[in-house]
């Protein structure tokens, strides 16, 4: 069970667990690309979680957070573990709790500090906080890059919570890019068919838990909110925004709730934007919210995980939590043996499997498996498999594994595979004839099972030693 309610608390336990540097303060720094800037150059470090205040222009006190989970150790701390947990334990930790995870629905409660500010009419002004421009070719500010956008299905009631980038398009419009296949975009359908505008709510200040289970892409009919209340262990306290039947967290730190008409009554140019490919995407008519409504907590948080290179650990990335857990899963429940650990590279770009082998086709088998689970519209490119003896969070034990144990006549297949329609990679004549499929390659770098016991040993000091030397030196030399 995490050890905070809402995004203020995350920030205080990370002070109090791993120090003040690990929290920085950053004052007077801009919107126009300097808080963008700020983050990508730090994150590349992976240096600290960074607060933003007194943004010209803005008051002081309304801020912005970022690189929220950049570090093994955040991750760790955001997940009620010890911060020094190793890594693989971390996906480890994560895998078997969402395995067993009991769905906890959310609480109902009549007040929270989300009512503390209520803009209506023409106070609801998006404009009022200090929204970033993110990268210089961006075509707008992007405040939802981590946020909560909440609908409910107007046939069953289900409450359905996902991520989409969101855009300041003036004072009462937000845009919105949903593809066809996300669920939100399915329940908007709906309304849209009965010539209604979908009620819609975005949140743009929350835990990183309720970020995480927001990502997550829960099966129809389940809410996202349930998840987020099995991962903390207690149901996530909700009340109605007013006038509305939509659920938001009552210690959000920004709510913006409004109505979402089709997209030939109205719509708006959005993007491009910098997404997480590392390329600028999209540029289209897109879905609009018309702005009804702003709940905000006094001295507000934008929650910002703005795109940047898939290489570096930004955001939530710092330990692949969804793609590794889920494919380690999926390879436990395919039968797959011996799984000792799974890894995403790039967000989950390329997915590493550790296995022992006990017979000649297991690494073909896991690399199927795992190829096999590669959800629809993933971009998932590569997959490698690996012995045991491989550390695959560190990359370059796994390049040396496939360097060295990888024969490219024998050992590396390409399959075709569909792919998702930000894929730089897409020609624009695939693109028009909506083909979005895309190879992907299947690397089996372990030693040939039947002669693995005879394979050239390895001069890498053990991990034992290494332990040892770390303890003896540890005030002298950062082993």
């Amino acid at each position: 069970m995490t050890a905070f309610r809402d995004l203020r608390q995350y920030i205080e336990l990370l002070t109090e667990t791993l120090g003040e540097d690990e929290v920085r303060r950053v004052e007077g720094a801009g919107w126009d690309l300097e808080i963008g800037g700020i983050t990508e150059l730090l994150a590349e470090r992976e240096g600290p979680a960074l607060l933003f205040d007194d943004i010209p222009g803005y008051p002081t006190g309304f801020r912005v957070f970022t690189n929220f989970m950049g570090t093994a150790a955040r991750c760790a701390v955001a997940l009620g573990l010890p911060a020094d947990t190793p890594k693989l334990d971390i996906v480890r930790t994560w895998k078997d709790m969402s395995r067993n995870l009991k769905l906890i629905p959310p609480v109902e409660v009549a007040h929270g500090p989300i009512l503390e500010n209520i803009l209506e009419g023409d106070a609801a002004d998006l404009t009022i906080f200090p929204t970033p421009r993110w990268h210089d070719g961006d075509g707008g500010r992007y405040i939802g890059t981590a946020c909560m956008v909440i609908a409910r299905d107007p046939d069953t009631g289900w409450v359905n919570v996902g991520t989409y980038r969101a855009c300041v398009q003036g004072k009462d419009r937000l845009s919105l890019w949903m593809l066809g296949n996300r669920h939100a975009r399915a329940i908007a359908a709906k309304y849209w068919d009965r010539g209604q505008a979908c009620p819609i709510a975005v949140v743009v200040g929350q835990d990183p838990i309720l970020s995480t289970a927001a990502a997550m892409a829960a099966p129809a009919g389940v809410s996202e909110y349930d998840l987020a209340g099995g991962l903390k262990g207690e149901g996530i306290a909700v009340l109605h925004a007013p006038g509305t039947d939509l659920p938001v967290p009552a210690a959000a730190e920004i709510v913006i709730v409004g109505e979402m008409p089709p997209l030939e009554e109205e719509s708006v140019l959005e993007g491009p934007f910098g997404e997480w490919t590392g390329y600028y995407t999209h540029q289209g008519q897109e879905t609009v919210v018309r702005v009804r409504q702003i709940l905000h907590r006094d001295n507000p948080i934008i929650l910002g995980a703005p795109p940047m290179l898939p290489t570096i650990p930004s955001g939530d990335q710092a330990v692949p939590l969804y793609s590794s857990t889920v494919t380690w899963d999926h390879l436990e429940q395919a039968g797959v043996q011996n799984v000792h650990g799974v890894w995403g590279y790039a967000r989950q770009l390329m997915m590493v499997i550790s296995i022992k082998q006990t017979g000649a086709g297991d690494a073909m088998h896991a690399l199927l498996a795992a190829a096999g689970r590669k959800r629809s519209g993933g971009m998932e490119r590569y997959f490698v498999v690996v012995d045991e003896d491989i550390d695959i969070t560190d990359i370059n034990h796994v390049l040396w594994a496939v360097f060295t144990r990888v024969d490219p006549s024998e050992s590396i297949h390409i399959v075709r595979s569909p792919t998702t329609a930000i894929d730089p990679r897409l020609s624009p004549a695939k693109l028009a004839a909506g083909d979005l499929s895309m190879g992907i390659v299947l690397i089996d770098a372990c030693k040939p099972f039947a002669w693995k016991d005879q394979y050239p040993r390895a001069n890498r000091v053990d991990e034992t030693y290494r332990a040892e030397l770390r303890e003896r030196w540890k005030t002298t030399l950062p082993l």
